[in-house]
């Protein structure tokens, strides 16, 4: 479960991990001139090897594929060195896969979004299931004077970091949300079922209206009307496959400025700063042990960040940290309706809603396994060894979630994995997840807009209709309950909306200011 991001030509050229499916990208280069075999002319390239493990591309049910979220980030060394995100290009054509024997790859394909944030590299195949083999990939990238975010002068030697994230595509089609059952969620009220609210493509297109529609009570949903901008989770998304790493905190830390570094140590509950020492990033937390290793220059020379723990679920991170990484990574936060739709899921074949079950946790039973075990910090393969249904992480004794995936194994099925219908694993337990919705705060202008790659000078997010806070009123909502939940497992079922300490259908305090349970997951829009 090992993941590898590259940092190559120019300056300086070093390796770090964090945890995935044997995530691999190496092997990279910066081509200046390239023309692809059979083209028409020479463009600038970024090419790399990449494989990854536990990979599919099924035909039938879900019908949906995984894949890896591909972006760029670059410094010029005699500029201001800052790193800036390298735009690519916005035709899938423009980019070229191939397998170890040089032809064009039967097992992924490129393909390329509209705003050039990068790439998905995704599987492909009838009914495949298994590893993806090495393949080769050629990015061209935008090297236009606006092709990168903020603009750069650029040169043959400047430095290039490729980043991967592991995606699963959730595909368009009709879901239940709510279960009719669970406490404030769908038309549920005074101890009666009732039928879910169904989010069809008639109401995507026309928004969900008033919070009465998909509510027990107005008060339990936003303020204003939801309209037909708001993602609603009927057209496709792309959806972190488990939450963001320790490891990938570190890239991420490691790639800002002095000033933004000052203030994400802030957020996180740090009063040093970072050109001192051991300067924790979660808030003096032994758990998680993100801390500088290398001082920085005050208000100059970003320091570096280091980990013992990549492959562990990065927690401590509040909503402004956390839309500040999805900024930076191009990709945007999931509404709760989308996390409902990622767990529950949509026949894509047949075009019909999964069946709601009353109570169910995100694996589609009631089944839940109460898989209590040390996090085992040094065995990156650690894991219960019972393959029990519905296993989830949820009484930790040791204050800090366990690795991500860790139910995942060569023999497990969906309900013995935790995964949803679609495959993303740990919706339950280990982390809260933090999405759009809740109550409180008029959250309807909240678009599919994503992020530009770009941060404030003081390292904010600043994407129009984004929740600039979390906390109590503030248009966010938690899902999907923590490592240390106890004996309040509702809080693990996919529908659930209850008033935990008088919070988390309403926002929660702990994602306002610096908590160890707050995790990171991201989506991205994309339709096919």
């Amino acid at each position: 479960m090992k993941q590898f991001y590259l940092i190559i030509v120019g300056c300086l050229l070093f390796l770090t991990q964090a945890s995935a499916n044997n995530l691999v990208i190496g092997t990279t280069q910066y081509i200046d001139s390239y023309t692809p075999p059979g083209g028409s002319g020479a463009y600038k390239a970024l090419r790399f090897t990449i494989q990854w493990d536990n990979s599919w591309s099924i035909n039938s049910g879900p019908a949906n594929w995984d894949g890896i979220w591909v972006f760029v980030k670059r410094q010029n060394c005699s500029g201001t060195n800052n790193w800036v995100h390298q735009k690519l290009a916005t035709t899938n054509a423009d980019h070229i896969a191939k397998n170890a024997a040089g032809n064009v790859s039967p097992d992924v394909q490129v393909d390329a979004v509209s705003d050039g944030m990068g790439v998905f590299i995704r599987r492909i195949g009838t009914n495949v299931v298994g590893n993806v083999p090495v393949q080769t990939i050629w990015l061209k990238i935008d090297s236009a004077s606006s092709g990168t975010n903020p603009s750069i002068t650029k040169s043959a030697q400047d430095n290039f970091e490729i980043l991967g994230l592991e995606m699963v595509y959730v595909p368009q089609g009709p879901f239940n949300a709510g279960d009719g059952r669970s406490p404030n969620s769908t038309n549920f009220s005074n101890g009666t079922a009732t039928t879910p609210f169904v989010v069809t493509s008639a109401v995507q297109a026309a928004g969900a209206g008033s919070a009465n529609n998909y509510t027990s009570l107005a008060s339990y949903g936003c303020p204003g009307l939801l309209p037909s901008s708001f993602p609603l989770g009927y057209n496709g998304f792309y959806c972190m496959k488990h939450e963001a790493t320790i490891g990938l905190f570190v890239e991420f830390l490691n790639l800002l400025t002095y000033d933004q570094q000052t203030t994400i140590l802030q957020e996180g509950g740090s009063t040093l700063l970072p050109n001192v020492i051991n300067s924790w990033f979660d808030g003096t937390n032994w758990a998680f042990q993100t801390k500088v290793t290398t001082v920085g220059v005050y208000n100059t020379v970003p320091a570096v960040f280091s980990t013992p723990y990549p492959w562990i679920a990065e927690g401590n991170v509040i909503w402004r940290t956390m839309i500040a990484f999805l900024d930076w990574s191009g990709l945007r936060p999931m509404t709760e309706f989308e996390f409902e739709k990622a767990c529950r899921g949509s026949n894509t074949v047949a075009q019909t809603p999964i069946a709601a079950v009353p109570f169910e946790y995100p694996w589609g039973t009631t089944a839940l396994y109460n898989a209590q075990y040390g996090s085992d910090y040094g065995n990156v393969n650690s894991g219960p060894g019972t393959n029990a249904d519905g296993p989830a992480f949820y009484t930790g004794w040791d204050i800090t979630p366990t690795r991500v995936g860790v139910f995942a194994k060569a023999s497990t099925n969906r309900v013995q994995a935790g995964a949803t219908y679609y495959g993303i694993l740990d919706m339950a337990g280990n982390c809260w997840e933090q999405c759009i919705g809740g109550s409180g705060y008029d959250y309807s202008g909240f678009t599919s807009a994503n992020g530009d790659g770009l941060l404030t000078s003081k390292g904010y997010a600043n994407v129009a209709g984004w929740p600039s806070n979390g906390g109590v009123g503030s248009g966010t909502i938690i899902k999907g309950g923590w490592w240390e939940i106890g004996g309040t497992t509702s809080r693990l079922q996919t529908s659930d909306r209850s008033m935990y300490l008088g919070y988390q259908w309403n926002g929660d305090k702990s994602n306002w200011n610096y908590s160890k349970y707050n995790g990171v997951r991201a989506v991205r829009s994309f339709q096919y």
